[in-house]
């Protein structure tokens, strides 16, 4: 029996474009968790054939925001509690170690990096915008370590580590509390630990700036009697916590 003909150029073109849409849609929450990916309506939906619409949802499952079901059943990602412990553990590991290497060599022009991008933080217009900006911080600090396998194992991952934060940016709108103010103000001391030229302080900050996001989903969690559950909340706001 002959092998199957590789999938040609042009489709190979339009599973890419599907790829983009599906995973935009999926990370600024358009496409929720646990919401339904049916392939003859995405296909409907983009205007093309099942096939790219197949191969993209491959892609997204090895990406880690899609799932396949044993019914069959293709659908969004939903993150647990032990998603997120382990996507701040693997961060925290990675890019504490960026951090470290960094800070040793930072620069001006590193400087004016983040300010920039920090600045458009404070002015994204949707909280898919500052998720994106965001993770595009933490991307350029894991690139400026110099540490080219650091950077490939940190990739191997990155769209899940921006899925959790686009859940922890959507949060924290929901129980009333301000993302850019609080992702900025949180930016702003990692900036000036990585500034420093004190490779551990980098690290530690790093390691901290990361861990406090997995506090905010005990908000999840409904309030005790007391109401302390919406204490912790605000103590979080108060003190960054945001990755």
């Amino acid at each position: 029996m002959p092998a199957p003909a590789p999938p040609s150029a042009s489709r190979k073109n339009l599973a890419r474009e599907v790829v983009q849409l599906l995973r935009t849609a999926i990370l600024s929450g358009k496409l929720p968790p646990g919401g339904a990916l049916a392939e003859p309506v995405l296909a409907e939906r983009f205007g093309v054939s099942r096939a790219p619409v197949r191969e993209a949802l491959i892609e997204l499952e090895r990406e880690g925001l899609v799932e396949f079901k044993a019914t069959g059943r293709t659908c969004v990602r939903t993150l647990a509690r032990k998603d997120f412990e382990e996507i701040t553990e693997a961060r925290s590991a990675l890019e504490s170690m960026a951090a470290r290497r960094v800070a040793a060599v930072w620069s001006a022009a590193d400087t004016a990096f983040l300010e920039k991008n920090i600045a458009a933080q404070a002015k994204a217009a949707t909280l898919g915008e500052l998720s994106r900006l965001d993770m595009e911080l933490h991307a350029y600090v894991v690139r400026r370590s110099g540490n080219d396998r650091l950077a490939a194992l940190w990739q191997t991952i990155r769209w899940q580590f921006e899925m959790a934060l686009a859940s922890t940016h959507r949060l924290q709108e929901s129980l009333v509390f301000q993302p850019r103010a609080i992702t900025v103000e949180s930016h702003r001391c990692l900036l000036a630990a990585l500034a420093s030229g004190r490779p551990e302080t980098a690290a530690k900050t790093m390691a901290a700036h990361i861990a406090g996001a997995l506090e905010w989903f005990a908000a999840d969690a409904p309030p005790d009697s007391s109401g302390q559950k919406r204490a912790r909340t605000k103590r979080r706001a108060t003190t960054g916590g945001l990755a």
